[in-house]
């Protein structure tokens, strides 16, 4: 049935199967960055709140956003998904968070960081949700391939 011209019909299944196995591993990947930035976003305004941050584990909070960074660039170069921009977005507001996070460890403790830091979080938590939606998957379901 797939039998065709010198096998052009069947090579060009296989590149579909193939091509739809790859995006859907590139989706389950994105979903886990978007549920672990969430998540260490909300841990590192927790930590600054307890006044726990220190600049020695920054790495702990800075990881994650240049191994999701580096995953839209890979992304980004074999093909442009339609949440891709979601995506995108997502990590600019969790590097905007980390950079606002990063001063007010600095500055600030408790109540007064954690209020400083809402706004920032609740960006990163919004932007979250967006990228789930346009992923098709609910909070958590990503799994945790990365």
């Amino acid at each position: 049935m797939l039998g065709s011209v010198r096998g052009g019909v069947k090579a060009a299944a296989l590149f579909l199967v193939l091509t739809g196995c790859l995006g859907s591993r590139f989706e389950r990947a994105a979903a886990a960055h978007v549920d672990v930035l969430a998540s260490m976003a909300r841990k590192g305004a927790d930590l600054v709140a307890s006044g726990r941050l220190t600049a020695e584990n920054m790495p702990e909070l800075t990881y994650p956003l240049e191994r999701a960074a580096a995953f839209a660039s890979t992304v980004r170069a074999r093909r442009a998904p339609a949440w891709l921009p979601a995506f995108d977005d997502l990590v600019g507001r969790y590097r905007d968070f980390v950079d606002t996070l990063d001063r007010i460890r600095r500055e600030q403790r408790g109540a007064a960081a954690g209020a400083a830091l809402a706004e920032t979080l609740a960006a990163v938590e919004e932007a979250a949700a967006r990228t789930r939606a346009a992923l098709g998957v609910g909070r958590d379901e990503g799994g945790s391939g990365v």
